[in-house]
C-alpha cells in the first residue's frame, strides 16, 4: 500500500509540474500579422504575396496577375475570420462569401505558423513577414 501511495504522489507531482511549466509558455506575439507584407509558397511552390492592413487581406498570385481579396474580423490578437469578397484566381476552389477561420499557432522571428479551417477542412501554413505596410 505504501508503494502505491508513493507512486500516486510522484505521478501527481510530475503532472502538476508539467502543467505549470506549460501554463508559463508565452503566447505568440500575433500583432506581427495585423499589418504588413508577407509571402508563402502555394501548392506548386510559387511565391504568393499577401498584404494585410487591419481588416483587409489581399493575396497576389502568379506575380500579381490574379488575386484573392478577403475581409478580416479579428476575434482576438491571434485568431481571425476571413470572408472572401473577390477572387480572380482561375480554378480556386472557394468562391465569394466563403468563410475561413485562422488561428496563429506560433511566431518565430518573421515566420508565422497558422492553422486554417474552411468547411471543416483543416490545413497549416507558414507566412514570412517581408516588410511593413506604410
Amino acid at each position: 500500500m505504501k508503494k502505491i501511495l508513493t507512486l500516486v504522489f510522484i505521478t501527481f507531482i510530475a503532472l502538476t509540474s508539467m502543467s505549470l511549466s506549460h501554463a508559463n509558455d508565452p503566447e505568440p506575439d500575433c500583432n506581427i500579422l495585423h499589418k504588413g507584407t508577407f509571402i508563402y509558397a502555394d501548392e506548386q511552390g510559387q511565391e504568393v504575396k499577401v498584404i494585410i492592413d487591419g481588416n483587409k487581406h489581399t493575396e497576389y498570385h502568379k506575380g500579381g496577375k490574379y488575386y484573392i481579396k478577403s475581409q478580416l474580423r479579428w476575434d482576438n490578437d491571434c485568431q481571425y475570420t476571413a470572408k472572401i469578397v473577390k477572387v480572380t484566381l482561375p480554378g480556386f476552389p472557394y468562391k465569394k462569401g466563403t468563410i475561413m477561420r485562422v488561428m496563429i499557432d506560433n511566431v518565430d522571428g518573421n515566420a508565422i505558423f497558422c492553422t486554417g479551417i474552411i468547411n471543416a477542412e483543416s490545413f497549416t501554413s507558414k507566412l514570412i513577414k517581408t516588410e511593413k505596410q506604410p
